[in-house]
């Protein structure tokens, strides 16, 4: 199954294409994709939202098309349109010229039915939920004192790098509490543990 690209941009073509190191079947424009109804769209669609039709995203994203997995780019990319498009049913969104081990990271992702979001959004999706997560829930009991400290700043929509500053610890054990967590409470991820602890 290839992997297809939606862009106008050649710069944008190449870097993609030597990040993920295969070849990618590209069309300029969605509306090219659009005029072929009899083919059923699978797998993941990279598509360049810069200078493309905003309603056919939209039903790409949907599922209008087939069954696709859809990383939206944006050479100008802002937490606004990240909520946009992953609300309308992306299963990505980041920077058109991200570093390529951030390309092959999200290809990997959503590749497995995973939603990739940006350092930044998840740091206040994290906020935002772990101002409703419950301080008193019973399934912090089955955690240890500094893994529940580790929650705490997780609450307030810290990175891993600054829970490790606060807490004075290495990022790399901050790491190992967090898939302690993750293993205890039976979650994936930072998100899912504060969405559980809010109830």
């Amino acid at each position: 199954m290839p992997t297809l690209l939606i862009t106008s941009s050649p710069s944008l073509q190449q870097h993609l294409q030597a990040a993920l190191d295969r070849e990618l079947e590209v069309y300029d424009s969605l509306s090219a994709l659009a005029e072929q109804p009899q083919r059923g769209v699978q797998g993941v669609v990279w598509v360049d939202v810069d200078n493309q039709d905003e309603a056919l995203l939209a039903r790409l994203c949907r599922g209008d098309f087939g069954r696709a997995r859809v990383i939206v780019l944006s050479s100008t990319p802002s937490d606004r349109q990240a909520v946009q498009w992953l609300g309308a049913g992306a299963a990505g969104f980041l920077h058109a010229f991200s570093q390529p081990a951030t390309l092959r990271q999200a290809d990997a992702v959503v590749a497995a039915d995973g939603i990739w979001i940006g350092i930044g959004l998840m740091q206040q999706l994290c906020a935002r939920f772990g101002q409703v997560a419950r301080t008193d829930s019973p399934l912090l009991a089955q955690l240890t004192e500094r893994e529940r400290d580790v929650v705490g700043h997780l609450r307030e929509g810290k990175s891993n790098k600054q829970i490790a500053r606060d807490m004075d610890i290495s990022e790399r054990t901050v790491k190992a509490h967090l898939t302690a967590i993750f293993g205890k409470l039976g979650v994936p991820d930072r998100v899912q543990l504060l969405l559980k602890l809010s109830g």
